[in-house]
C-alpha cells in the first residue's frame, strides 16, 4: 500500500496548479475582453462624431449656418449624449425635419439606425420634444418657442446593448475555449495522479517483493556455506558452485533494486571518503578477471601514473565501474575487448569505457538510463536483468554531483564517458 500522505501533499499542489493556470487564463481573457469593449466603444464614438458631422455639414450648407462638430462634446445632459447649441432663428419646423432625415441617414450608414434619440432641450437640459421620428406633417410641429437658445441633443442610450452585441461571439468564444480548456486541463491531471498512483503501486510492490527474496537468498547462501564445510568435496562441486554463483547474482540484482529505490527518495546518504580511482578500477578489474577468461576477453587500462583521488562512496563507485565493465562484456559476439582511460580534466576527472560490442541505436540511447528500461539485443540471449543496471549507475553518478553520457553506433562498439568532479 502506499502512504495516502505522499498524495495529500502532491496532489492538492497539482490541482491548485491548474486553478491557478485557469483563473490567469480568465484574467487574461478579461483583459482581452475589456480592452475590445473599448476599442469597440472609441469605434462607436467616431463613428457617431463622423455621422453628426456628416449631418451638420449638410445642415450648414442648406441653412447658411456655422454650426461645427468641435462644439459636440462627451458630456452631454444625458448619459452617452452628444449635443449642440442652436439659436431660436435656426429652428422651424422644416430645418429640424431636414436635421432628423439627415441624422437618420447618417446613422443608418453606420449601423446605428435604431439605437439613438434625437430631442430638442432647452438651456437647462430639460426635454421639450422628442424630434427622433419628427417630420412635418400636421401632427408634428415644434411648440413655441421663446427662448434665444436651445439644444439639441443626440443620445444613445443602447450604446452599451450595441457594444454587448458586437462582443457577442468573443463572449461565446472565450467561455467555449475556458470550458473546453478546463475540461482538458483537469481529466490529463486526473490521468496523471491515477497513473502515478498505479506506477507507486507498482514500484512499492516491486520493492517489497525484493525484500522478501532476500530472505530466502540469505538462507540459501547460509546453507551452502554449511554444506560446504560438512561435506568437503562440495568445495569444489561444480553444481554447488552455479547455485552459489547464481544465488549472489539474483542477491545482487535485489540490492541494486533497493539501493536505487533509496537514492531516489533521498532515503540513501552516500558514505564518501577520499578515493583513489585506480585502486578503484583496478580491484574491479581483478574481481571480473574469471569472466574475462572465459569469455576470452581483454580489459585494457590506460591510467595516469599521479593519482586521481576524489570524495566518493567506494562500494557504489566500484559497482559504477563493474557494471559499464559487465555490460561490455554480455553485449558481445566477439571476444571482449574493453579499453578503459582515466584522465584528469578541469575541476575533475573523465572515465572512459570502449567497448568492441554490438552498439546501441540511436532510438535506445535516449532511454538507456531509464529504469527497467532494456535494450533491443538482437540475437543475445543470454543478458539477463532487471533493466535497472544504468539508471543505478546514472543515479550514483549524479549523487557525485558527475555526468554520464554515451556515444555508440550499432554493430562497431559503445563508448561511456563518466565525469567525476574532484569535490
Amino acid at each position: 500500500m502506499i502512504c495516502p500522505t505522499k498524495h495529500n501533499i502532491k496532489e492538492p499542489v497539482l490541482i491548485c496548479a491548474v486553478s491557478c493556470v485557469l483563473i490567469l487564463l480568465v484574467a487574461l481573457q478579461l483583459a482581452w475582453l475589456n480592452q475590445s469593449r473599448n476599442l469597440l466603444c472609441e469605434q462607436f464614438d467616431q463613428n457617431v462624431s463622423q455621422a453628426i458631422g456628416n449631418t451638420l455639414t449638410s445642415f450648414n450648407h442648406k441653412y447658411d449656418t456655422d454650426l461645427e462638430l468641435s462644439e459636440f462634446t462627451t458630456c452631454g445632459p444625458t448619459e452617452n449624449c452628444k449635443y449642440i447649441e442652436i439659436g431660436q432663428d435656426r429652428l422651424n419646423d422644416g430645418s429640424v425635419s431636414y436635421l432628423g432625415s439627415q441624422l437618420s441617414c447618417s446613422l443608418s450608414c453606420y449601423g446605428m439606425s435604431d439605437d439613438y434619440d434625437l430631442k430638442l432641450m432647452d438651456a437647462d437640459s430639460e426635454p421639450i420634444v422628442d424630434l427622433t421620428l419628427f417630420n412635418c406633417s400636421a401632427n408634428n410641429t415644434l411648440p413655441k418657442l421663446e427662448e434665444e437658445a436651445y439644444i439639441l441633443g443626440v443620445s444613445f442610450t443602447t450604446r452599451n446593448e450595441y457594444i454587448m452585441r458586437q462582443m457577442g461571439w468573443m463572449i461565446a468564444s472565450m467561455i467555449a475555449v475556458f470550458l473546453l480548456l478546463a475540461f482538458v486541463l483537469f481529466y490529463i491531471l486526473n490521468s496523471l495522479i491515477r497513473q502515478r498512483r498505479i506506477t507507486e503501486n507498482n514500484i512499492d510492490f516491486f520493492n517489497n517483493t525484493a525484500h522478501e527474496l532476500k530472505t530466502p537468498l540469505t538462507n540459501i547462501s547460509l546453507a551452502l556455506r554449511l554444506l560446504r564445510k560438512k561435506h568437503m568435496s562440495l568445495a569444489t562441486n561444480k553444481y554447488a558452485q552455479i547455485i552459489n554463483d547464481e544465488n549472489e547474482k539474483l542477491a545482487s540484482q535485489i540490492e541494486r533494486v533497493l539501493y536505487l529505490s533509496r537514492m531516489e527518495n533521498g532515503q540513501y546518504t552516500l558514505k564518501k571518503e577520499p578515493l583513489v580511482l585506480q585502486n578503484l578500477l583496478q580491484e574491479v578489474v581483478g574481481h571480473l578477471s574469471l569472466i574475462l577468461e572465459e569469455k576470452e576477453g581483454q580489459i585494457h587500462l590506460n591510467l595516469p601514473e599521479t593519482e586521481c583521488t576524489v570524495e566518493g562512496d567506494p562500494f557504489h563507485l566500484k559497482n559504477v565501474f563493474r557494471n559499464l565493465i559487465d555490460n561490455a562484456l554480455k553485449y558481445n559476439i566477439n571476444k571482449p575487448f574493453i579499453h578503459i582511460t582515466l584522465e584528469e580534466v578541469e575541476e575533475g576527472f573523465r572515465l572512459i569505457f570502449e567497448d568492441n560490442g554490438i552498439g546501441i541505436n540511436k532510438q535506445d540511447q535516449e532511454h538507456i538510463f531509464e529504469k527497467f528500461q532494456r535494450v533491443n539485443t538482437g540475437d543475445i540471449r543470454e543478458a539477463k536483468g532487471f533493466g535497472i543496471g544504468l539508471s543505478y549507475v546514472k543515479k550514483v553518478v549524479e549523487m557525485h554531483h558527475g555526468i554520464i553520457k554515451v556515444l555508440s553506433e550499432l554493430n562497431k562498439g559503445s563508448q561511456f564517458e563518466v565525469f567525476i568532479p574532484t569535490k
